[in-house]
C-alpha cells in the first residue's frame, strides 16, 4: 500500500522587532500571501508587535492555505540571539540608541523583543490546534540574513547570483554574502563585520534631525539632492569605517569622528533643508563603502548577477546607480529588500528544505500584489450608510477613461484596486496619483495631502515600453527598487516626478503584472500623449498605507485628495470652488498660494 504524502504550507514569520511580517506558501512552492503587521494594525513600523496575531492568523491560513494542507512554520531569527540581543551594538554606532532612548528604555525594549520573538510560532501553534483540530507539524528557525538572501534570491530571475546581505544587524554580523546556485545559498563570507553600513545610515539619519527608530531614513535619501560635497563632513564620516576584503571594520579614529559629527548634528529649531549637504555627503559616502565592497565580492569571479537585499537595499539612489556601471552587469532587488521580506524566505526556506529538487529559475516576474483585499461588506456598507454619492461605473475602459480625464484635469486621485502591495512602495494598487505635467503638484501633495516636507519627491509609473524613450540607462524597475536619470528632453514634459538632481524612483508598469494600472495610465497616455503618472502611497506623514475601507475614507475626507476611487466606484468631493465657503465660515479667505496651485481647468 501506497502512502499518500502529506500536502504542506508553510507560514513565515517574520519576527524582527521592527517590521514583522506573515507570508504563506502553498504546496506547489507559490507565494500566495504576503503582508506587514503595520498595515493591518495602521502603526508605523509595528515595533514590538506579533506577526501571528490569534484572530487574525485563523482568517488568514482560512481564506489562503489548502484546506486538507498540515502547517510548516518558519520564523527569520535565531530565537537564542533574543536571549542576547544588543541594538545597534557594531563599532562605532555601539551605544547610540541606548542614548537616544534612555537606558531605562532600552532594557526594557530589549526584554519585550526577546519575549515577543520567543513566543511567535508558539503562540500560533496552539492556537492553530484549537481552530483547525490540528498542530503545525514543524518549526522551523532560520538565520536572520539567509532569509534575506532567500525571499530575493527565490524572487529574482537568475539562476546563479552572488546575494549580498546589507544590513543593520543579525544573529552576528551586520551583512553576508551567499553564492546562489542550484537553489542553494553556499556563505563567501566567513568572518563577521564589526561595522555596519545600516547602523551608517541610521547615524547620518540621525545627524539630519530624523528619527531612524521611525524609519526616517527616506528623508535623507530625499534631502542629499539638495547639497553638495562638504569635505569636513566627508573625512569624518568616511573615517567611521572602512573595507577590509568581504568584512565592514570600525575605522581606526571613529570614536572622535563619531564626537564631532554629533556636535555638528542638527538641533530641533534648524531647518532641515540647511543640512542637505550633510544628506549628500552622506550618501556619497555610503555610494563608495558599498561599491568598494561589491567590487570585492565580483573579484571572487562567481558572477555577474547580483542580487542585493536587507535594510540598505531600500537606498533607490544607490540601487540605481548600478545600471550601466560595474561591477557587475546584472542587478535585481525584491520588493520587500528589509526585514518585512524574512517572513517570505523564512516560508520559501523552509519549502526548499522539504523539496529540495523542486527549485527552478522564474521565469516572470514575481507579483507584488500578495496583500489583502478590500472588505466588500465594508464597502456595501459604506455604500448603504455613509451618505456620499459614488459614481458607479462598469469598470474596464469606462473606469480608466473618466479616472484619466480626471487626472488629465488637474485632479488628486486615490486609487485603491485589488490585493495589496508587499514591501514599503505604493505599486498602483494603493496608491495616491496625480498628472506629472504639472509643476507645482509636488509642493501641492506634499502641503495638502501628505502633510510632510517640501523637498520629499514622487514617483513616475510609465509605461515600461516607453521607458527607455524617457530615461537613461533604462532597467525594468517594477518594484519601485532603483532612481534612474530623466533624459533631459523628457524631463520638461513631466517636472512634477522629476527630482531636483535630474532622477526619478520609476515603476515600470506592464499589463501582465498589473492590468488595471496598465490601462489606467495608458487612457491617461491617450488622452495627454504622456505615458507616465505620478505616484505615492496612499498614506499621510506617519501612518502606513491605507489597510481598509475605513482608512481609505479616512485619509480622502481629511486631506487634500479629490478623487477616491475604490474598485469601480468613484468617490467624489464637491466642487473645488466650495471650499471658499469653508475658508470664511472658518473665519479666513483663501491664500494666493493655495489659488495659485488650484489649476483653472479644475476650478472651471
Amino acid at each position: 500500500m501506497t502512502v499518500k504524502p502529506l500536502k504542506r504550507n508553510y507560514i513565515g514569520l517574520g519576527t524582527s522587532p521592527h517590521d514583522p511580517s506573515l507570508a504563506i506558501v502553498d504546496s506547489r512552492g507559490q507565494l500566495v500571501f504576503a503582508e506587514d503587521t503595520e498595515r493591518y494594525l495602521q502603526n508605523k513600523r509595528a515595533w514590538c508587535s506579533p506577526p501571528d496575531d490569534f484572530i487574525r492568523i485563523a482568517k488568514l491560513l482560512k481564506e489562503y492555505c489548502e484546506p486538507d494542507a498540515e502547517f510548516v512554520i518558519a520564523s527569520s531569527w535565531r530565537s537564542a540571539f533574543f536571549k542576547r540581543l544588543q541594538f545597534f551594538s557594531f563599532g562605532p554606532f555601539k551605544g547610540l540608541i541606548k542614548r537616544k532612548i534612555g537606558a531605562e528604555n532600552y532594557d526594557m525594549l530589549r526584554c519585550i523583543a526577546s519575549y515577543a520573538n520567543v513566543r511567535h510560532g508558539i503562540n500560533t501553534e496552539a492556537h492553530l490546534q484549537r481552530v483547525f483540530g490540528r498542530r503545525p507539524v514543524i518549526r522551523r528557525e532560520y538565520e536572520h540574513h539567509l532569509t534575506h538572501s532567500a525571499a530575493a534570491c527565490y524572487s529574482s530571475p537568475y539562476a546563479e547570483a552572488v546575494s549580498v546581505v546589507i544590513d543593520g544587524l543579525g544573529e552576528s554580523t551586520s551583512c553576508k554574502m551567499f553564492h546562489f546556485r542550484n537553489g542553494g545559498h553556499l556563505p563567501i563570507s566567513r568572518k563577521p563585520s564589526e561595522g555596519s553600513f545600516g547602523q551608517f545610515y541610521s547615524f547620518l539619519c540621525e545627524l539630519c534631525g530624523f528619527d531612524p527608530i521611525g524609519g526616517e531614513e527616506w528623508k535623507v535619501m530625499g534631502l542629499a539632492p539638495y547639497g553638495g560635497k562638504n569635505d569636513r563632513y566627508y573625512g569624518l564620516l568616511r573615517s567611521l569605517l572602512r573595507i577590509d576584503g568581504l568584512r565592514i571594520r570600525e575605522g581606526r579614529h571613529s570614536a572622535a569622528a563619531v564626537r564631532q559629527l554629533l556636535e555638528l548634528r542638527r538641533r530641533p529649531d534648524q531647518p532641515a533643508i540647511e543640512f542637505a549637504d550633510l544628506a549628500y555627503t552622506g550618501q556619497l559616502v555610503f555610494s563608495e563603502y558599498v561599491d568598494e565592497l561589491l567590487s570585492h565580492v565580483h573579484a571572487l569571479n562567481l558572477s555577474d548577477n547580483l542580487v542585493l537585499s536587507g535594510g540598505c537595499a531600500l537606498n533607490s539612489a544607490y540601487v540605481g546607480q548600478l545600471a550601466g556601471k560595474g561591477p557587475f552587469k546584472n542587478s535585481f532587488v525584491f520588493c520587500a529588500p528589509a526585514d518585512n521580506g524574512n517572513s517570505v524566505g523564512a516560508a520559501w526556506l523552509a519549502y526548499h528544505q522539504d523539496h529540495p529538487q523542486a527549485w527552478t529559475p522564474r521565469t516572470q516576474v514575481q507579483s507584488p500584489y500578495l496583500g489583502s483585499r478590500l472588505s466588500t461588506d465594508m464597502l456595501d456598507k459604506l455604500l448603504r450608510y455613509g451618505g456620499l454619492e459614488p459614481i458607479k461605473t462598469g469598470g474596464g475602459p469606462e473606469l480608466y477613461t473618466q479616472v484619466a480625464e480626471e487626472l488629465s484635469k488637474g485632479r488628486i486621485v486615490a486609487w485603491v484596486q485589488g490585493r495589496a502591495e508587499f514591501g514599503p512602495r505604493a505599486l498602483g494598487n494603493r496608491s495616491i496619483l496625480a498628472d506629472p505635467r504639472r509643476r507645482d503638484v509636488k509642493e501641492l501633495i506634499n502641503a495638502k495631502v501628505k502633510f510632510r516636507e517640501e523637498f520629499r519627491p514622487f514617483a513616475p509609473s510609465i509605461l515600461a515600453e516607453h521607458g527607455d524613450e524617457y530615461f537613461e540607462n533604462y532597467r525594468d524597475t517594477p518594484y519601485m527598487e532603483r532612481a534612474l536619470r530623466f533624459r533631459p528632453e523628457q524631463a520638461a514634459r513631466v517636472p512634477g516626478v522629476v527630482h531636483v538632481d535630474g532622477t526619478g524612483r520609476l515603476q515600470s508598469v506592464k499589463r501582465e503584472l498589473n492590468e488595471k494600472y496598465y490601462e489606467l495610465i495608458k487612457a491617461f497616455h491617450g488622452l495627454t500623449g504622456v505615458p507616465i503618472l505620478l505616484n505615492t502611497s496612499f498614506n499621510v506623514m506617519g501612518k502606513p498605507i491605507a489597510h481598509s475601507v475605513e482608512d481609505a475614507i479616512a485619509i480622502f475626507l481629511t486631506s487634500g485628495i479629490d478623487l477616491l476611487v475604490l474598485d469601480n466606484y468613484i468617490f467624489k468631493k464637491r466642487a473645488l470652488g466650495a471650499l471658499a465657503d469653508v475658508d470664511a465660515a472658518a473665519g479666513r479667505s483663501p491664500s494666493t498660494e493655495d489659488l495659485s496651485r488650484t489649476p483653472q481647468a479644475a476650478v472651471a
